[in-house]
């Protein structure tokens, strides 16, 4: 337990003798409080669905239907993991109205504690990067701020606290693998996944682990992932199969843009996202490229998903922000301006349904064809995951048992060069 709360206090605080406010820390907190008064008088949108779900499970089994743990069997429209119900329970009974201002400070809090976690696992494996001005700072603020928007959108107007969980868990996942806490991240993931079982296109993160590595992350993250919903499927095995829930196939959707026509959620839609989602993952492992597990992930739902809503950028931007300050040799913020141009600009410039899908629709091929075909000259060297254990001296292209090179985040640090 001690080791486990020195890794998180490593992942969320600085420990370098940097300046922990540097003045984008200030701008970005400063954009962050104009978005979230922006959107408070007409948030809270879905907050009504966590106010019900988790009265529901806590303390709904005389409902009819019955609540508790069958609460996913018999309400198949409550696609949110029992994570976040917990989160909710707790936040509807310390704040007034069921907790929704509460809520929605927390999640926009939430959205700058990303920025920077983000931050850091950057300044960890790329420490050639580690100075306040240059490439790594225009990116933070010009992203970040892109980001920051959507995120108000997420965070205050719709208030989907799985969503902010699922994006929080695979942050700290990523940031707890750069420094070398495997069975932190293990259950990272496995919250992400508790949080909003979407989460599941994160896991091929867990390929980019070396095997010494892997075996703890796997373990963990099944673990969580068993603790949180195996008591629902004892008490009801339908909870299994009550994965149907149908909204409407937007006419600006990429998946009408795909030519899907039906006027509802088609029945394959859903194990469709993960299944490209992951497989989508699994290729940029093995290219090296695994920054984009997360964009290539929620860039699968975009493109499958019959909705349109804005809080699905935040996941987007998130993405390419980890794209653009790890997997490129310069960081650059050129994906998040035009994601959030297309994404979230779009639809406030036009109403042509048709224009719209086939935006959502060709940002998601082009940014999956740029991180995938990109040439390698310009992207990062990116090492594995974990360190291994000190070898005898061996040449600098010497490798491990396992096949990782040694020793992978020394190495990235010599091809950088020193902090400037």
């Amino acid at each position: 337990m001690a080791r486990w709360n020195m890794e998180l206090r490593d992942i969320l605080s600085p420990r370098d003798g940097r300046p922990r406010r540097p003045r984008y820390h200030t701008a970005l907190a400063a954009w962050a409080l104009v978005w979230f008064l922006a959107e408070l008088p007409k948030g809270g949108y879905s907050w009504h669905y966590f106010v019900h779900g988790s009265a529901l499970l806590f303390s709904g089994s005389g409902a009819s239907p019955p609540g508790g743990l069958h609460i996913y069997a018999n309400y198949p429209g409550l696609q949110i993991g029992p994570v976040a119900f917990l989160a909710a329970q707790i936040l509807r009974f310390l704040g007034p109205a069921n907790g929704t201002f509460l809520a929605q400070l927390a999640m926009m809090l939430l959205g700058l504690l990303i920025l920077h976690t983000v931050e850091r696992a950057v300044r960890t494996a790329r420490p050639g990067f580690a100075q306040e001005r240059g490439p790594l700072r225009t990116t933070l603020l010009a992203s970040g701020a892109a980001f920051i928007v959507v995120w108000a959108s997420l965070a205050v107007h719709y208030s989907h606290l799985d969503d902010v969980l699922a994006l929080l868990f695979a942050t700290l996942a990523v940031r707890a693998l750069l420094t070398d806490a495997p069975a932190l991240a293990g259950i990272c993931l496995g919250l992400a996944i508790d949080s909003k079982p979407w989460a599941l296109v994160f896991l091929p993160l867990v390929m980019a682990v070396g095997r010494t590595r892997r075996r703890h992350v796997v373990v963990w993250a099944l673990a969580v992932v068993a603790l949180a919903w195996t008591p629902f499927v004892i008490a009801d095995p339908g909870t299994l199969s009550a994965t149907q829930f149908t909204i409407v196939n937007e006419p600006s959707s990429a998946l009408r843009a795909l030519g899907v026509s039906t006027p509802g959620t088609p029945s394959w839609d859903r194990p469709a996202q993960v299944l490209v989602g992951c497989a989508l993952g699994a290729l940029a492992i093995r290219r090296r490229r695994w920054p984009a597990v997360p964009l290539l992930g929620v860039g699968a739902r975009i493109a499958l998903d019959p909705g349109v809503y804005d809080y699905y950028t935040a996941g987007v931007l998130l993405g390419t922000l980890w794209w653009e300050t790890l997997g490129l040799r310069r960081p650059v913020p050129a994906w998040s301006l035009v994601s959030f141009a297309a994404l979230y600009l779009a639809p406030r410039l036009t109403s042509d349904a048709a224009v719209l899908g086939d935006l959502r629709l060709w940002l998601v091929l082009l940014l999956t064809a740029a991180v995938l075909l990109t040439p390698d000259s310009w992207c990062a060297d990116i090492p594995e995951f974990d360190t291994p254990e000190p070898e005898p001296a061996a040449g600098p292209a010497s490798r491990r048992d396992d096949g990782g090179l040694v020793p992978p985040l020394q190495r990235l640090r010599c091809e950088q060069g020193p902090p400037r």
